[in-house]
């Protein structure tokens, strides 16, 4: 019996094997980028989210950088406007002007009251030229009528004794920095001074003094010389007195002499005092100085 092989047939796979070696590699790589996709938009995200915050940080920083700024500012225009408050005159309180918050309203208030510190300041330079112009006008006259008198010894003008006294009170209303009952009474009183001041007689007087001895009594012979306004260049009225106190310290008052043509009278006490009709006439004669 005769043997029989068989012999099976031989496949090549290997294009096959190759194909999905390929196509696993594809899927390989195609998942790759799929993932590195992912990575990137994640990324991409996370950036945008950092950018976000890092803005948003840079707002909120912002406005607590403003509003520290605001603070710091409200403090310094507060000290600017005591400051004006105290040394300007201005009686106002400061806690009606804060700033609350807003900051074109604390400048436009600061603007406001630094414009009324200047405003006072250019008072008080108002005044202080005003003290002088009137102290000059008098000097003028009283040197122009020394050239027939003699010796101008003093002066007297209402006028100029209120401006004094109104740049005394503002000096102590400047020195009172801080709100009170003595302050307010300053300026109570610096108000009724301005007041007295509109209305305030703008004639002056000028004075010759002259010292004689009478009963071993040094006595002062006044000539007073009255001036309508700081622009009269004569006197409008002249008269004489004699003081006994000033010098003499005697119980008496001023004696009116009169003017150069007028007569006077005599009490009684001055004659109990040891003077005469006669020693009084002599004095008018020559020891007050009236004009020809």
């Amino acid at each position: 019996m005769s043997e029989r092989f068989t012999k099976g047939s031989e496949h090549d796979y290997h294009p096959i094997n190759q194909y999905i070696d390929e196509q696993s590699n594809l899927r390989k790589a195609r998942s790759f980028w799929i993932k590195a996709k992912s990575w990137a938009l994640i990324l991409i995200a996370i950036g945008i989210l950092m950018v976000l915050l890092a803005w948003a940080y840079s707002l909120l920083h912002k406005h607590y950088i403003l509003k520290k700024v605001a603070v710091v500012q409200e403090r310094v225009i507060e000290e600017k406007i005591n400051e004006a408050i105290s040394s300007g005159g201005i009686s106002k309180s400061v806690n009606k002007i804060k700033m609350l918050g807003d900051n074109q309203i604390a400048i436009e208030k600061l603007n406001e009251t630094e414009k009324a510190l200047e405003n006072e300041i250019n008072k008080n330079k108002d005044l202080a030229k005003e003290i002088d112009n009137t102290a000059i006008q008098m000097n003028k006259a009283a040197q122009e009528l020394e050239k027939s008198v003699g010796k101008i010894e003093s002066f007297e003008s209402e006028k100029l004794a209120l401006l004094k006294q109104q740049q005394e009170l503002e000096n102590q209303v400047d020195e009172l920095k801080e709100e009170g009952e003595e302050r307010e009474q300053t300026i109570k009183k610096l108000e009724e001074i301005k007041e007295k001041n509109k209305n305030a007689i703008q004639n002056y007087y000028l004075f010759n003094e002259e010292m004689v001895k009478i009963n071993n009594k040094n006595l002062r012979i006044m000539t007073r010389y009255k001036f309508k306004d700081l622009n009269a260049t004569k006197p409008m009225y002249v008269d004489c007195y004699i003081d006994f106190n000033k010098i003499a310290k005697l119980d008496l008052v001023d004696l009116n002499l009169g003017t150069a043509n007028s007569d006077f009278n005599i009490d009684n006490k001055y004659i109990k005092s040891g003077f005469t009709e006669n020693q009084f006439k002599d004095l008018k004669q020559n020891n007050c100085r009236f004009l020809n």
